[in-house]
């Protein structure tokens, strides 16, 4: 049996065949310009016309995604089937209003976003496969930063730095939120309500295309004044360039560099590599890791890190702390028992594939204790029986704790720093992590999950792209849905600037 955290599996070497898209430049193929696409703008439907163009779509869509769930989903069956289908009708009842609104491209694809933000589970989920070929900004973008929205990758026109604090009236943590509702797709995959909501949203907010449900703003209060916006046209690519700058790609790699004087700076860009590179640079790191316990201090860096196998985190705790230590703390993830959908496709091996193929395949990560149903032949009896789901009971990997505290052999001071991008199977190893005694959690809080997980995915009818929903969730598990990991000491400036950061958390060992 498989859970996957995030996008790849809780088991070594499955992973699935569609992967969730981790950003539009994937998967992206450029959306025909209006004039050219056979389904480009076209009046809003009424009750008694056929949908046509991009609302047929988005209902063929939307009708698809609704049977998908109903046929793969573990809410669909578990723990409360009725409440669930009574959230499905209000997802349907929605989509339906939303549809005769539709005319265009982001219409179509804003519907399907505010389709699944109904689920509010960051597994529940739609990505696109076409991409816009221009959008309209007013010379700037945003971030969120110190719980304050300012202005970022400006053209001149307005300060890098201002703050923005209202548009058209209304407050930006409040724009903030309606725009969660029609953003709930990959990337973005926005959970309104949080500190991570205004991070994921503060980027695209000042990127515009004509849309049904967002109105464009006309004036802005930045820096205590009023701004009218002169909105233009801007490509694509250049758009992507100018973002680049708001959110600079920090990397996926896992490797160790110094850190002040004798400290540890431990980068975990993945807990999922996807080849034979990504998974050396974890064997380097647990053979290293012993050599860091009388550091001064031990950074783990986990910014954008989106989660991945359970057992590459564990991995990195085993080889610093030890395996009793670690067996002894680590236990947040054992209080779960995991309950599995069992369909053809959740119990089928054939749909999973092992990541980059051949000589280039990523290694096995280490096991943590003994893999549940790894062979799914208690699955196939399950289903044999007639059963909808299986239960796997607490400590399913049969780790035992020790009998006494074991003595901490890390005489280092262990840090964990975090951004609103670290998410699933990343919240988990800070789960893990802060069960350990001193350990300090800095930066940001983290994204959320729920306690769904193991997205399966497939294509839209459209073949305008797909889906994920997940097939089980963990029942006990002490962190509630969409409940963050929060610091113990916040950064307030730029949580992507990576020497600025350094600075300021020099500046917090510094003073104890």
């Amino acid at each position: 049996m498989t859970v996957t955290i995030g996008g790849l599996s809780h088991t070594p070497q499955r992973q699935r065949r569609f992967q969730r898209a981790m950003g539009a430049s994937l998967l992206s193929i450029t959306l025909l310009a209006a004039a050219s696409c056979p389904a480009a703008d076209q009046a809003p439907p009424t009750p008694s016309t056929p949908l046509q163009g991009w609302a047929a779509m988005a209902d063929k869509d939307v009708d698809f995604s609704l049977q998908w769930f109903k046929d793969q989903s573990i809410l669909a069956v578990y723990p409360d089937p009725a409440a669930f289908e009574a959230t499905m009708a209000k997802a349907r009842k929605q989509a339906d209003a939303d549809i005769q609104q539709v005319t265009s491209f982001e219409g179509y694809r804003q519907t399907l976003a505010h389709f699944f933000s109904t689920f509010n589970d960051a597994h529940a989920y739609v990505w696109m496969q076409l991409q816009a070929k221009a959008y309209q900004w007013p010379g700037f973008l945003a971030r969120y930063q110190g719980g304050r929205f300012v202005v970022a990758g400006s053209d001149g026109s307005v300060a890098d730095g201002s703050e923005i604090s209202a548009c058209d009236g209304q407050p930006m943590s409040a724009w903030s939120e309606r725009i969660a509702l029609y953003e709930h797709m990959i990337p973005e995959n926005i959970i309104p309500g949080l500190e991570s909501t205004r991070a994921r949203t503060a980027p695209i907010m000042f990127r515009y295309r004509k849309s049904p449900f967002l109105k464009r703003w006309e004036h802005c209060t930045i820096d205590g004044r009023n701004v009218s916006l002169n909105w233009k046209s801007l490509a694509q690519d250049e758009l992507t360039k100018v973002m680049s700058t708001l959110k600079p790609h920090l990397g996926k790699d896992v490797a160790i560099t110094p850190f002040g004087d004798n400290g540890a700076w431990v980068r975990l860009g993945n807990f999922s590599p996807e080849n034979k590179q990504q998974s050396d640079q974890f064997a380097a790191l647990y053979k290293a890791a012993p050599s860091l316990r009388d550091k001064s201090v031990i950074v783990f860096d986990v910014r954008g890190n989106e989660g991945g196998p359970y057992e590459w985190f564990m991995g990195v705790l085993r080889s610093l702390y030890g395996a009793d230590y670690t067996n002894y703390y680590a236990r947040e993830r054992l209080k779960i028992s995991a309950v599995y959908r069992l369909t053809e496709a959740s119990v089928d091996n054939s749909t999973f594939s092992h990541g980059s193929p051949g000589a280039d395949a990523p290694a096995d990560p280490p096991p943590d204790g003994i893999p549940y149903d790894e062979n799914s032949k208690l699955s196939q009896a399950a289903m044999a029986r007639g059963d909808k789901v299986l239960h796997a009971p607490v400590n399913a990997e049969k780790i035992p704790k020790p009998k006494r505290q074991p003595i901490n052999p890390v005489h280092a001071r262990v840090v964990v720093l975090t951004d609103y991008d670290c998410e699933s199977a990343c919240i988990g190893f800070v789960d893990e992590l802060k069960q350990f005694p001193g350990v300090l959690q800095v930066g940001t809080e983290t994204f959320v999950d729920s306690r769904t997980g193991s997205p399966i995915t497939a294509m839209l009818p459209s073949g305008n792209g797909g889906i994920g929903v997940p097939y089980m969730t963990r029942d006990g598990r002490p962190r509630n849905d969409n409940v963050p990991q929060k610091p113990d000491i916040e950064f307030g400036g730029n949580i992507n600037d990576t020497a600025a950061v350094q600075e300021w958390l020099m500046k917090i060992l510094k003073k104890g």
